[in-house]
């Protein structure tokens, strides 16, 4: 009877665990962080691996920015187009981008995103988030 009740706990433990392993959530954070001479910019996000889903945002700030910022033709281009945003006249030195999708290619930690930010009709930097 005690091999019966041991072996009971041991596949009853079993069980539990398989469990606790086939209901683990497939939903990871991810931070990527980078900088230029000019701006910083990171990129939060909340990825579903089992879904394809992605919610996160861009956020980029001009280093010396204050409050009478104003960029003329503001274009920044993540990943060579796959988002960007392009402002004729911007007046703050934080500038936010959402990004959304479902059934997608979600965004690999692994691999750096590349920005690249335009300002003022004459200065460009590019530089990556890691």
């Amino acid at each position: 009877m005690k091999n019966k009740g041991a072996t009971m706990k041991k596949l009853i433990f079993l069980l539990m665990i398989l469990t606790l392993v086939g209901c683990s959530n497939s939903n990871e954070s991810i931070s990527l962080k980078g900088e230029s001479d000019n701006w910083k910019g990171e990129y939060i996000a909340n990825i579903n691996i089992s879904d394809n889903s992605e919610e996160g945002t861009y956020t980029f700030v001009y280093k010396d920015g204050n409050s009478n910022i104003n960029f003329k033709n503001l274009k920044i281009d993540i990943n060579d187009g796959e988002t960007d945003r392009n402002e004729e006249d911007y007046r703050e030195e934080i500038v936010q981008i959402p990004r959304s999708c479902s059934g997608c290619s979600v965004t690999n930690k692994s691999i750096p995103i590349k920005v690249t930010i335009k300002w003022d009709n004459k200065k460009e930097e590019t530089f990556y988030l890691k």
